[in-house]
């Protein structure tokens, strides 16, 4: 993942985990990743935001 999509997911995850925007509401736009698999914005901010709330709990 470049730098310019890690802070895009990073502040959807903040935007998302503040209740400021539903999951549902981050775009799917698809990224290819540097070991060659494709992802989507919205999947990468789900596993951001669940990363965050097992942080938090742990």
């Amino acid at each position: 993942m470049t730098t310019i999509q890690k802070r895009l997911t990073n502040a959807y995850a903040t935007l998302v985990m503040g209740k400021r925007i539903a999951t549902a509401e981050v775009p799917a736009t698809e990224w290819n990743l540097i070991d060659g698999t494709t992802t989507t914005l919205r999947i990468e901010v789900e596993m951001e935001v669940a990363m965050r709330e097992i942080a938090i709990l742990g």
